[in-house]
């Protein structure tokens, strides 16, 4: 019974690590959308385009020349303009994590269904000693 259980535990797969299993799945287009929406999806980006925004504002009410005056369509259009080019990275970037956890789905499930045959195993071992 010893041998059959030592058989059965060297059968089986140890779960993966799907750390670098997404690593070795990406390309380098990949991994650069992904660094780009982690940064543009961290609150240090939100204060740095707030910043841009006050400063950007404050600068051509004060000077004496601006180059964009009240209603500042220049800043409107430049942010426009940063918005169609960030939506689209980020839906890039939504799709290659939705992937991470289609594999991470697919692990759990197989660490699962192997949890499920051991538990099956131990309880045939049990009532085998009865």
């Amino acid at each position: 019974m010893a041998e059959n259980l030592h058989n059965y535990l060297s059968s089986r797969l140890a779960p993966a690590n799907l750390n670098e299993k997404h690593k070795e799945v990406l390309r380098k287009q990949d991994r650069t959308a992904l660094l780009i929406t982690s940064i543009i999806g961290s609150m240090y980006f939100v204060y740095f385009c707030l910043l841009s925004i006050l400063i950007w504002i404050g600068w051509q009410i004060v000077s004496t020349r601006p180059f964009d005056p009240y209603p500042f369509a220049f800043l409107l259009f430049v942010t426009n303009i940063t918005q169609l080019i960030l939506t689209p990275l980020i839906v890039v970037g939504q799709n290659i994590q939705n992937r991470r956890e289609h594999l991470r789905a697919e692990e759990e499930y197989k660490t699962t269904k192997t949890m499920h045959q051991d538990i099956e195993k131990i309880l045939l071992i049990l009532g085998e000693r009865k």
